[in-house]
C-alpha cells in the first residue's frame, strides 16, 4: 500500500490460522522470557555481588545447547514437534517456579540457582529448533522470509514488553514475582503449541537412530562450503558479542550508572525497540537484498555500534546507543534462518538448526564467563570497547568467505 512505511505483505503469513498461533505464543513466552533474564542476572548480583558469579551463573545456562544439542536437534528430526516444543515449555515453567518458591523458603544458594538456569536452557535448546524447523510448514513458500521476519519480531516485541512488565512489577511486587510472570507465560505458549496443527513426519525418518541423524547433519555441514562458513562466522561473531551484551549490560548499569533493576528493565526496552525497527524495516524491503551480504554488514554494524558504550556518561545517552547498536541485529538473524530454510533439505532442518543454536549459545556460555572475569579486571566500558572492534572484524572478514557471500 502507497504512502506507508512498511510494506504489508510482511503481514501475509499471519492470514494462516497455525502460524498465527505460533507467532501469538512466541510474544507471550518471550515476553516473559526478557522478564527472566532481568531478574536472573539482577538476583546473582543481589545474592553474591560478583561480577564474575554473574558470568560464571549465565555461562551455566547456556550449557544444554554446547552439551546436548545436536542430539536435540536429531530428536526435533525424529519425534513430534508439536509435543516437543509443549514439553519444552512445561519444563521451563517448572524450572523457573522452583526459583521463587526457595527464595521464599529460604534455601536457594547461586548452585541451585545455576541448575534452574541449566533446566530453563535445556527447555530453549528443546523448543527453538523445533519452532525454526515447523516455520516452512505453517508459511507459504513465497513468504518465508516475511515469516521469519515477524518471528523475530515476536522476540523483539516481547522485548520490549518484558521489561515494561517487569518494570510495572518491581514498582508492585519484588524481584522473585518476576519469576512467577515468566512461568506463566510458558504455560500459556504451551496451550498456543497445543492447539497448534502440524504434519506428521515421514515414518522413515522415525525409524533412523538419533546418533545416526546427528552425525549425518555434520557431514552435510561439512560438505556444504557456505554452511560451514556460517558456522564458523557465527562462532565468532558471538564470542565477541553476546556475553558482553548479556552479562556487561547489567554491570554497566549497576556499576557505572549506579542505577536500579528499573534501569536495566528500561535498557533491555531499548534493545527491544532498536530490533523490532530494524525487523521490520528488514521484512518489508529484504526481499530486495542479497542475503549473505546483508548478513555479513550486520555482524559489522552488531559490533561497531557497542563501541560508543565506553564513552556514555548517562542513562539516556546509554539508551540513545543502544536503540542504535539494536537496529542490526535482524540483518544477522533473519537472514539467517530464510538461508538455512532455503538451502538445507527439509528433513535435515532441525538438526541444522540445532547445530546453529549449538553455535550461538554454546560460544555464548564461553563468552558469559569471559566477559564476568574480564569485566573485573579490565572494566565494564573497555570490555565494550574490545567487543566492539572484534565484532566488528568478524563481519568485515566474512567478506572474503565468497561462497557466504553470494548467497541469494
Amino acid at each position: 500500500m502507497k504512502g506507508l512505511p512498511f510494506n504489508l505483505d510482511l503481514l501475509r503469513p499471519l492470514q494462516a490460522r497455525d502460524f498465527r498461533l505460533l507467532w501469538v505464543g512466541q510474544v507471550i513466552a518471550w515476553s516473559g522470557d526478557s522478564v527472566y533474564q532481568i531478574g536472573l542476572l539482577w538476583l546473582i548480583l543481589e545474592m553474591t555481588g560478583s561480577q564474575g558469579m554473574a558470568g560464571l551463573i549465565a555461562a551455566v545456562g547456556y550449557l544444554p545447547a554446547l552439551l546436548l544439542g545436536l542430539f536435540l536437534g536429531a530428536l526435533v528430526d525424529l519425534w513430534d514437534r508439536r509435543r516437543l516444543m509443549m514439553a519444552a515449555d512445561l519444563l521451563r515453567a517448572l524450572a523457573l517456579l522452583y526459583i521463587p518458591v526457595a527464595f521464599l523458603g529460604g534455601w536457594l544458594t547461586p548452585w541451585q540457582l545455576a541448575a534452574a538456569a541449566f533446566l530453563i536452557s535445556l527447555g530453549a535448546a528443546l523448543f527453538n529448533p523445533a519452532r525454526d524447523a515447523s516455520v516452512p510448514h505453517l508459511a507459504p513458500p513465497e513468504a518465508l522470509l516475511a515469516a521469519n521476519a515477524l518471528v523475530q519480531t515476536s522476540a523483539h516485541a516481547a522485548m520490549l514488553l518484558g521489561p515494561l512488565f517487569a518494570g510495572l512489577i518491581l514498582a508492585l511486587s519484588s524481584l522473585t514475582t518476576l519469576f512467577y510472570a515468566d512461568a506463566l507465560a510458558y504455560l500459556a505458549s504451551f496451550v498456543t503449541i497445543l492447539l497448534l496443527r502440524l504434519p506428521p513426519l515421514p515414518r522413515t525418518e522415525r525409524t533412523v537412530r538419533p546418533l545416526a541423524t546427528v552425525l549425518e547433519g555434520l557431514r552435510y555441514a561439512r560438505q556444504a562450503a557456505w554452511s560451514g562458513q556460517l558456522l564458523v562466522l557465527t562462532a565468532l561473531d558471538n564470542f565477541f558479542i553476546m556475553g558482553p551484551a548479556i552479562v556487561g549490560t547489567p554491570i554497566f548499569v549497576r556499576e557505572e550508572l549506579q542505577l536500579g533493576p528499573q534501569a536495566f528493565a528500561a535498557i533491555q526496552a531499548c534493545y527491544a525497540v532498536g530490533m523490532l525497527t530494524g525487523a521490520l524495516l528488514l521484512g518489508s524491503l529484504g526481499h530486495r537484498l542479497p542475503k549473505g551480504r546483508t548478513l555479513l554488514v550486520g555482524m559489522i554494524l552488531d559490533g561497531i555500534t557497542f563501541i560508543p558504550l565506553y564513552f556514555v556518561p548517562s542513562l539516556g545517552w546509554m539508551a540513545a546507543a543502544i536503540v542504535f547498536h539494536s537496529l542490526s541485529i535482524p540483518l544477522i538473524m533473519v537472514p539467517r534462518a530464510a538461508m538455512i530454510q532455503e538451502g538445507i533439505p527439509a528433513r535435515l532442518q532441525g538438526r541444522f538448526f540445532a547445530l546453529v543454536n549449538l553455535t550461538v549459545v554454546g560460544v555464548m556460555a564461553l563468552s558469559s564467563a569471559a566477559t564476568g572475569v574480564l569485566c573485573e579486571a579490565w572494566g565494564v566500558r573497555t570490555v565494550f570497547l574490545v567487543i566492539g572492534l572484534g565484532g566488528g572484524l568478524c563481519g568485515a572478514l566474512g567478506f572474503g568467505l565468497k561462497e557466504l557471500r553470494r548467497r541469494r
